[in-house]
């Protein structure tokens, strides 16, 4: 009886940590072409990875496109160990950022309600480039 009120209280209290292998980077692959559909070669193609709950940035994997405009990105995996506690685990977002001289930069970067594409076509339009948007200012303690 003592060992199942322990177990209650543990569970409880969140202090029950398990180990989980979290995708850090998901197997993503990209397609960037013009507005012709033509392919295009050495842009520079970023897989931004983010974690709630604090909305962090925690990687930034670059690539360049092939002649085939393509870019890809393995697959990332890492043990850990979570908690059932309000903020003991790290929930994985990914962002794209393509940037290429002579068109505008385009980034899914820090938008709202949009769902991460690990498969995804981009047609980059002629403009002016601009580098990829860093994270956000994080608040509070001096950061």
């Amino acid at each position: 009886m003592k060992l199942l009120i322990l177990t209650m209280t543990l569970l409880l209290s969140g202090c029950v940590i398990y180990p989980i292998n979290k995708t850090l980077q998901p197997d993503a692959e990209i397609l960037v072409t013009d507005v012709e559909g033509n392919p295009i070669q050495d842009a520079w193609v970023y897989l931004i990875s983010s974690s709630y709950p604090y909305g962090f940035e925690q990687t930034r994997r670059v690539d360049k496109t092939s002649y085939r405009g393509e870019a890809s990105f393995p697959e990332m995996k890492e043990w850990r160990t979570e908690s059932l506690m309000i903020q003991g685990s790290n929930v994985f977002f990914w962002n794209w950022c393509v940037v290429k001289a002579g068109f505008e930069t385009h980034s899914t970067v820090w938008s709202s309600g949009q769902d991460f594409q690990p498969q995804y076509n981009v047609i980059l339009t002629p403009g002016k480039s601009t580098p990829c948007p860093e994270e956000p200012n994080k608040i509070g303690c001096g950061l």
